[in-house]
């Protein structure tokens, strides 16, 4: 699974009503067929992977299960009564972690280029571009860290994926 998205995104809509999509959820999660643990709050999910299951880039899936504003309108693509929609990420620790670095980086190689563009027009040593430089090998770096993050929690992205589809079975 090579892919650019870091955080993909659920968006399902079933004939099913809100009720019995939450029942559904309830019940699967109470059969223990999944590895996950999770916390319902009125319509709002979060599932995670159990303690012994879980990994340094186990991933979290939080679903919104809301009725379709749209069933109604003669125009809309999807007319079903219950819009199941969410995203597939990682903890909240990592991902805040890779917000900061891209942030930081992002930053500072800005940061660098401006100095060492100034630098350069006084006619001085540049050697903050070589800092720039760093910083953007630094930001392919964490790029490909959470590349490698993301494929070592591919499978249990696959198993959450699952019990969407479970979920939505009718």
């Amino acid at each position: 699974m090579y892919s650019i998205r870091i955080r993909p995104r659920i968006r399902e809509f079933t004939t099913l009503n809100v009720a019995t999509v939450l029942q559904n959820i309830n019940r699967i999660i109470a059969s223990n067929t999944y590895p996950f643990q999770a916390k319902v709050v009125q319509h709002h999910l979060v599932v995670k992977c159990k303690e012994e299951a879980q990994a340094f880039w186990s991933p979290e899936m939080t679903l919104e299960v809301v009725e379709n504003p749209l069933k109604g309108d003669a125009y809309a693509a999807h007319n079903e009564p219950t819009l199941v929609r969410g995203y597939i990420s990682p903890k909240p620790s990592i991902w805040t972690f890779f917000i900061f670095a891209y942030v930081g980086l992002g930053l500072a190689c800005l940061s660098f280029v401006v100095f060492g563009t100034s630098q350069m027009m006084l006619d001085q040593p540049t050697q903050m571009l070589w800092y720039a430089l760093a910083c953007l090998v630094g930001m392919v770096l964490v790029f490909i860290a959470s590349q490698i993050g993301q494929k070592l929690g591919e499978k249990q992205t696959e198993v959450l994926l699952q019990f969407v589809k479970e979920v939505l079975k009718e």
